[in-house]
């Protein structure tokens, strides 16, 4: 590779070690932040049109029906483009988390960009799970270059109260692998 190239493609990489390759994807785990949180990240080129894709992402309130760890999600409110959301998020082996997401999209040259981040108004919550501690993150997708679509997530999350760091270290592995892969799946069964 040229001194150029890894010049211009060094930045969006810098601190990030990749993790493992599957479904069309590759897994990345990035740095660690200053509240100690260590982001992830998949790059995906699927063989599924943008719209479908889009179209379940766009509905805030269905998380749950296909994403495993979003056990239940109901939108609170909506003001303008942004949809305040109650999430409930279980794993195997922890106590079940919960927070209040804003969840909001906007588009970005070729495609669309899904974006959350915990809210600032916690109300909402149930007090049966733990609240997380950090939830931000993102979904792109863009129209593929040879067809189909091009996927960018990531994801920051601070899950709140004790987990086991072999928990985190699956998460940020097998877990983000699975989490990505139900999208492509029930984009594939027709979402």
């Amino acid at each position: 590779m040229s001194p150029l190239l890894l010049l211009l493609t060094a930045p969006a990489f810098a601190g990030w070690t990749k993790l493992a390759e599957s479904n069309g994807c590759t897994f990345y785990k990035g740095p660690t932040d200053a509240d100690g949180v260590q982001s992830v990240r998949a790059e995906c080129d699927w063989d599924v049109a943008p719209g479908k894709l889009q179209g379940l992402l766009a509905r805030h309130a269905d998380h749950d029906l296909y994403f495993s760890s979003v056990s239940h999600c109901d939108v609170l409110e909506r003001k303008g483009n942004v949809d305040r959301a109650w999430q409930r998020h279980e794993a195997a082996g922890i106590s079940a988390r919960e927070v209040v997401v804003d969840m909001w999209s906007e588009p970005i040259p070729g495609g669309v960009r899904f974006n959350w981040k915990k809210s600032a108004n916690q109300q909402g919550l149930t007090g049966d799970g733990v609240e997380v501690t950090k939830d931000t993150g993102k979904w792109e997708v863009t129209e593929g270059k040879s067809g189909g679509s091009h996927v960018v997530y990531e994801l920051a999350y601070g899950p709140g109260g004790m987990v086991p760091s072999f928990v985190v270290r699956w998460f940020q592995g097998a877990g983000t692998q699975t989490l990505v892969g139900e999208l492509l799946t029930a984009a594939r069964k027709g979402g």
